[in-house]
C-alpha cells in the first residue's frame, strides 16, 4: 500500500495532540476500546437488522510479512519489530450486520457535507454521528484505536453499493511526532505524526484499496476470513499490541495478586468481561426496542446470557423489567423483591413528567455466586477490577443508560449514591436507571427546535461518554441530571431504609476518635472566644474582634452509650441566636429539613442535650448556671429551646437567648449519629 503523509496546515491536529484528546485515567484503555468499537458497530447497523455481530479476536502474526505492505516505513518497522523475536500480538474487531465503510472515497465526491462512514472513520476527526440516539456525539472516541498498539490501524470493509459488493481496505497511523523513535517520515521540514495507506491517486493523496489482491494478502497474515455471500461489515485490525502493558492498566502491579480477578490476566478474558460490563442490557436481548441487539463473541466463543457473570446477567434482566411485568421475572421466581419506580421531574418536559425508570433489587452473596465453590468477586470488583472495602454495610451500586443500551457509568461512592442507605455486608442493592429518551424538553426552556431528553443528555456527555453532566440550554440550566440523581437517592432510601446494625465491638476510646473525625475543625465558626486584654469585648479600638457570634468545641470528645459529648464555648453577640447541626457530604451541605426533603430519610444526627454551665459577661465576670434541654430550660440570665426538623421531628438545633449581648457561654453539647460517612458542622443563625 502506498503512503499519504499528512501535511501541516492551519488549525490541523498533530499526532501527539490526537493521542491526548481522550486521556481518561479512570477507564482502562481496553474498556475504552470495547465501548468505542461496539458503539461504532451498533451505530452502523443495517436499517432492518435484528442483530449486530461483533467478534473480538486476539492472536499473533508475522511482522515481516505485514511490514512489507507499508510504503516508506517498512525498514523502520522491521528494525523496531524484528522477525527474530518471533511473532507479535494483535487485536481484531469484526462486525457484521452493519453497512460497512460506505460513502465517498475522496473529498471531491462529498455532497451536502455527507462524508459517509469511510471518510469519518478513517480520514476525519471530530465528525460525530448525526442520527438521534447514536452513541457518539464528538467523533473523538476512535482515537483510542491508535493508543492500543504502536499507532497503526488497518480498516477492512465490505459494503453493498448500488447492488454490487465492494471490498475496501485502508490503513492509518497516528504517533507522537515529537519522540526520537517516531516511525513516520516528514513532509517537508515539519512532522505531523499522521499518515494513511491505500491506492495512490496523485503525488500525495490516497484512497482505499478496492477489490485488490493485496487485501486478501493482508487478511491472510492475520488469519482473517473475508466477508462472503451477502455479508457486509467492517473489521478493525490493531497490530503490535503489548498485552502486558494493557493488562497493567486494568490491575496495578502493586495490588495484591491474591485479590486479582481472573479476567485481568489475559487480554481475551478481559475483553469478554468488559463487553458484559458496558453492554449487558443489549447482549442477545431480543426485547431491546431501539434497534438490533448485540451478538458478541471473543475468539469464537459466544457471550450468552447463561455464561455471563451473575452481576451482568442481573443487569440484563433488570433492563427488561417494567411496571407491568415486575412481578414475573427471574428475581421474583427466586424470592427476591424487584422494585420499578418512575423518576419524575416537575416543569421540565412537554410530554408528562417522567425522566426515566429506576429498577432496583437487593441481592445476596448466594445469587451473586460469591460463595464456594463459585467464589465470584464482589459487584464493586466486577465494575472496577480492584477490591473495594466497605466498613459498615455495602453502598448501593447504581448504573445508568440511555437509548444505545451502553452502561454510561457505575457509581457506588459519588453523585448518584452519596447519602444512600447501606445494606448489610452480605447483601448488595443494585439499581439501573433507564432514560425516557423520547420525552422532550418544554419549548420555553429548549432552543428554537424541540430537544428530546436523549439529545440533552447526549450533548452533555464528554467525548469518552463516561458520565452525564448538566449544561445550559437557551441560557438556562434545567439541572435534569442533578434532579434525576436526587430523586434516585430518595427512592432508594425510601425502599431500603432499614438501619444496619454494626455488630463489631469497639472500645470507647477508639470510637470516640472515630466519631470525632466526623467533625469539621472546631474553629470553623470563629476564633475561640476569650476576653482581649483590657477586659472588654468589642471596644471601639479593637478591630480584630469578630462582631458575629462564634462557636468552638474545646478538648477531647467523650463517648458513652452511643452518645458523643464535647465541652464548648460560644459567644452570643446579639442576645439570641440559633445553633444548628449540618451534615456535609462530598457534594452538598444539608440542614435537617433539606436532608429530609431531598434524601427522604430522617436527619442522621440528633442532639441529646445542650447545657449552659457558665456565663461570662463583657466585663469578664463569670457566673454558674444549670440550664439545659433535659433540665431547666431557663433562668434569669439565659434560656435554651429545642428546634426539631419539620418532617421527622429530629432535634437538630438549639435556640439560645441571653439577657445581655456579647455574653460568653460554656457548657456541654452531646449528640448521636447514625453514620460515620459524612462530616458534621455547626452553623450559627442570628
Amino acid at each position: 500500500m502506498e503512503i499519504e503523509i499528512a501535511e501541516h496546515g492551519r488549525m490541523t491536529e498533530s499526532g501527539s495532540s490526537l493521542l491526548r484528546l481522550i486521556q481518561n485515567n479512570n477507564i482502562p484503555l481496553l474498556d475504552l476500546l470495547v465501548r468505542e468499537s461496539i458503539q461504532n458497530s451498533l451505530d452502523a447497523a443495517k436499517e432492518k437488522a435484528k442483530s449486530v455481530k461483533v467478534d473480538f479476536v486476539t492472536g499473533k502474526f508475522d511482522a515481516s510479512a505485514l511490514n512489507a505492505h507499508f510504503d516508506r516505513i517498512t525498514q523502520k518497522l522491521d528494525k523496531k519489530y524484528p522477525s527474530a523475536y518471533g511473532e507479535y500480538d494483535f487485536i481484531q474487531i469484526k462486525d457484521s450486520g452493519t453497512n460497512g465503510l460506505t460513502g465517498p472515497v475522496s473529498y471531491d465526491e462529498v455532497e451536502k457535507n455527507q462524508f459517509g462512514n469511510l471518510l469519518k472513520l478513517v480520514y476525519e476527526i471530530c465528525k460525530p454521528q448525526q442520527n438521534e440516539g447514536a452513541g457518539g456525539s464528538w467523533g473523538l472516541g476512535k482515537t483510542v484505536y491508535f493508543r492500543i498498539g504502536t499507532g497503526l490501524v488497518i480498516y477492512y470493509s465490505r459494503l453493498n453499493q448500488d447492488g454490487q459488493y465492494i471490498e475496501r481496505m485502508a490503513a492509518c497511523m497516528v504517533e507522537d511526532e515529537t519522540k526520537s523513535n517516531a516511525i513516520l517520515p516528514s513532509k517537508g521540514k515539519l512532522k505531523r505524526g499522521i499518515a494513511w495507506w491505500g491506492k495512490s491517486t496523485d503525488k500525495n493523496h490516497t484512497i482505499p484499496l478496492e477489490d485488490s489482491p493485496e487485501i486478501r494478502e493482508i487478511l491472510d497474515i492475520f488469519g482473517i476470513m473475508p466477508y462472503t455471500e451477502a455479508e457486509t461489515g467492517t473489521t478493525i485490525i490493531i497490530p503490535y499490541i503489548d498485552p502486558e502493558r494493557l493488562l497493567s492498566d486494568v490491575y496495578a502491579l502493586n495490588e495484591e495478586d491474591t485479590d486479582r480477578p481472573y479476567w485481568t490476566r489475559r487480554i481475551s478474558d478481559y475483553i469478554n468481561v468488559a463487553i458484559q460490563r458496558w453492554y449487558a442490557p443489549r447482549i442477545r436481548n431480543s426485547s431491546y426496542s431501539y434497534g438490533p441487539y448485540l451478538a458478541p463473541s471473543v475468539n469464537g466463543h459466544k457471550i450468552l446470557a447463561d455464561n455471563m457473570l451473575p452481576l451482568f446477567k442481573a443487569i440484563r434482566e433488570m433492563y427488561n423489567i417494567t411496571e407491568e411485568n415486575k412481578g414475573d421475572n427471574c428475581f421474583t421466581e427466586e424470592g427476591y423483591t424487584i422494585t420499578c419506580e418512575k423518576i419524575s421531574l416537575r416543569n421540565v418536559f412537554s410530554n408528562g413528567s417522567v425522566a426515566g425508570r429506576l429498577v432496583c433489587v437487593k441481592l445476596d452473596k448466594t445469587y451473586l455466586k460469591m460463595l464456594p465453590p463459585d467464589n465470584c468477586k464482589s459487584p464493586y470488583q466486577h465494575v472496577s477490577n480492584t477490591v473495594v472495602t466497605m466498613d459498615t454495610g455495602n453502598s448501593p451500586l447504581i448504573m445508568y443508560t440511555r437509548r444505545p443500551g451502553m452502561i454510561v457509568g457505575y457509581d457506588y461512592s459519588g453523585a448518584w449514591t452519596h447519602s444512600m442507605t447501606k445494606s448489610s455486608p452480605d447483601e448488595y442493592i443494585i439499581g439501573l436507571f433507564m432514560l425516557n429518551s423520547s420525552n422532550q424538553l418544554r419549548s420555553d426552556i429548549a432552543t428554537d427546535k424541540l430537544i428530546s431528553l436523549e439529545e440533552y443528555i447526549r450533548q452533555g456527555e464528554k467525548a469518552d461518554h463516561a458520565e452525564w453532566t448538566d449544561h445550559n440550554v437557551k441560557g438556562n440550566n434545567p439541572r435534569i441530571v442533578y434532579n434525576i440523581q436526587k430523586n434516585i437517592i430518595k427512592k432508594i432510601n425510601q425502599t431500603y431504609k432499614e438501619k444496619i446494625i454494626d455488630t463489631s465491638e469497639r472500645k470507647n476510646i477508639g470510637l470516640s476518635h472515630a466519631l470525632a473525625d466526623m467533625l469539621l475543625p472546631s474553629r470553623d465558626f470563629g476564633k475561640k472566644p476569650s476576653a482581649p486584654s483590657g477586659g472588654s469585648f468589642g471596644g471601639s479600638g479593637s478591630s480584630s474582634v469578630s462582631r458575629k457570634s462564634s462557636f468552638t468545641l474545646v478538648g477531647a470528645p467523650v463517648y458513652k452509650n452511643g452518645v458523643l459529648s464535647y465541652t464548648y464555648e460560644m459567644v452570643v453577640r446579639n442576645n439570641t441566636c440559633t445553633l444548628e447541626a449540618e451534615v456535609i457530604t462530598d457534594f452538598a451541605k444539608y440542614s435537617a429539613d433539606k436532608w429530609e426533603e431531598e434524601i427522604g430519610m430522617p436527619f442522621p444526627l440528633e442532639f441529646d442535650d445542650f447545657s449552659i454551665d457558665a456565663i461570662r459577661d463583657k466585663t469578664g465576670n463569670e457566673s454558674q448556671h444549670t440550664v439545659s434541654l433535659t433540665g431547666s430550660l431557663s433562668d434569669a440570665d439565659c434560656s435554651v429551646e429545642a428546634i426539631k426538623s419539620k418532617t421527622n421531628s429530629i432535634l437538630n438545633a438549639v435556640n439560645i437567648s441571653c439577657i445581655s449581648s456579647a455574653m460568653t457561654i460554656s457548657g456541654k453539647i452531646s449528640f448521636h449519629a447514625d453514620s460515620q460517612y459524612f462530616k458534621v458542622a455547626f452553623s450559627i443563625k442570628e
